[in-house]
């Protein structure tokens, strides 16, 4: 423990400094200041000892975890939930959560803040989502004697607990009540580990969109804008997806005057946007800003600057075009499909089991290159029963991939009798 312990304590120097000259650093910084006595004025006032206490990485592993937490609160609409985040990005949009009774940051994870933070909160139940393997927390939690599990992981080969130095990460496995993994191959590698806690429940996401999709928000605006069109959603973009994307549009358009394109960049801030915005008026486009109000729609493209939104205005497309292939990896690919969007993306999707499922079902492809976009883009637009049938499997694929959520509460639901 003690190099983990010492990586802590480098990583704590590391973002001080980043917060210098980093806004998401400095709000990583300042959310934790007196995180202790925040936390005590907070359990007193709000009664939030025994509560479940469920922590999750950023946004993403919100979104694993909130099917988990409505249905608790469903079941046990008295039980107190606590919500922590590691990340700017989950606190930050997630911070006023509805069904949680209290939302904060994950203290630094030394021996000194996860038993402070456990001694003051005292939570019945302990759950964390997908990939957070905080060892201090961890073995606090065990010392504690705190019921503690792991939903919607995936455990691979190449991850810290194979290595020849990762024994305490192998050890924080075992504080596990209970391992719930996504597929059958992370069971098998929890068992060549000798953990014989592993569950195969599959991704509460599945969940989550499915629930999504029954009642999408009704955006009138996106609505019109899409009428008598073929719309192409381009969702969570990066720059090299946004060069991509437009280069194929002025190939298509001339062709294909039904074609439209809405685009969701990875991140909204003035910066990014400025950017696509400069990007569109190089290649001479004319295009929409959703927060501008005006709905006249008559341009083919439409930027949305706004966050919050894209998981319903998939509804109002035909095709879904995930970015983050050609940077760090691709973003959710699920929010489309449920909506029957059969989802393009880039090389880099190796990492996500729903990226090599949708391949093998023909309702994902892979985009290499331009010419690849514009021959698969050619195809949805000139065969509509392709496009029909394609469809149909990305939704089905959805459902037959749900019900992770219901399996996960009827082990949880132990600790409420």
């Amino acid at each position: 423990m003690f190099i983990y312990n010492l990586g802590i304590q480098f990583f704590k120097i590391a973002i001080q400094i980043a917060s210098l000259f980093k806004p998401k650093a400095k709000l990583w910084i300042n959310g934790r200041k007196n995180w202790k006595e925040n936390l005590k004025l907070n359990v007193e006032k709000l009664d939030l000892q025994n509560s479940v206490w469920i922590h999750c990485a950023s946004l993403g592993e919100f979104e694993q975890g909130r099917p988990v937490i409505e249905k608790i609160k469903a079941e046990h609409p008295s039980s107190k939930i606590v919500l922590t985040f590691f990340s700017p990005s989950g606190y930050e949009v997630q911070k006023n959560y509805s069904l949680a009774d209290f939302v904060c940051y994950l203290p630094l994870d030394t021996k000194l803040n996860a038993n402070a933070f456990l001694s003051i909160l005292k939570p019945k139940i302990s759950i964390f989502v997908k990939y957070e393997f905080w060892l201090n927390f961890l073995f606090q939690l065990k010392e504690h004697g705190i019921p503690t599990y792991l939903i919607s992981t995936v455990i691979k080969k190449h991850q810290l607990f194979f290595k020849w130095y990762g024994n305490n990460f192998r050890k924080a496995l075992s504080v596990y009540t209970t391992i719930f993994t996504q597929d059958p191959m992370s069971l098998k590698f929890l068992k060549k580990l000798k953990i014989e806690t592993g569950r195969i429940a599959g991704d509460t996401r599945f969940d989550r969109v499915l629930e999504i999709s029954k009642s999408p928000n009704q955006l009138t605006d996106i609505d019109n804008f899409a009428k008598n069109s073929f719309v192409l959603i381009a969702g969570s973009t990066w720059q090299k997806d946004e060069e991509l994307l437009i280069e194929t549009f002025l190939k298509l358009k001339p062709n294909n005057p039904s074609l439209k394109l809405i685009i969701a960049p990875h991140e909204v801030d003035s910066l990014t946007i400025d950017k696509l915005k400069n990007l569109l008026f190089k290649n001479n486009l004319s295009f929409h800003l959703f927060s501008d109000n005006d709905f006249k729609f008559s341009h083919s493209i439409l930027v949305l600057d706004t966050i919050g939104v894209l998981s319903s205005v998939y509804q109002y497309g035909h095709i879904a075009f995930i970015g983050g292939g050609f940077n760090t990896g691709i973003h959710n690919l699920l929010e489309a499909s449920v909506f029957g969007l059969p989802v393009l993306f880039g090389p880099n999707h190796h990492k996500f089991n729903e990226a090599k499922q949708l391949l093998e079902l023909k309702a994902g492809f892979q985009i290499l290159n331009q010419n690849d976009l514009v021959v698969i883009l050619e195809q949805f637009l000139t065969d509509s029963e392709y496009l029909k049938s394609t469809s149909n499997l990305a939704k089905s694929y959805i459902i037959n991939q749900s019900g992770a959520t219901n399996l996960i509460y009827l082990e949880l639901s132990k600790n409420f009798i």
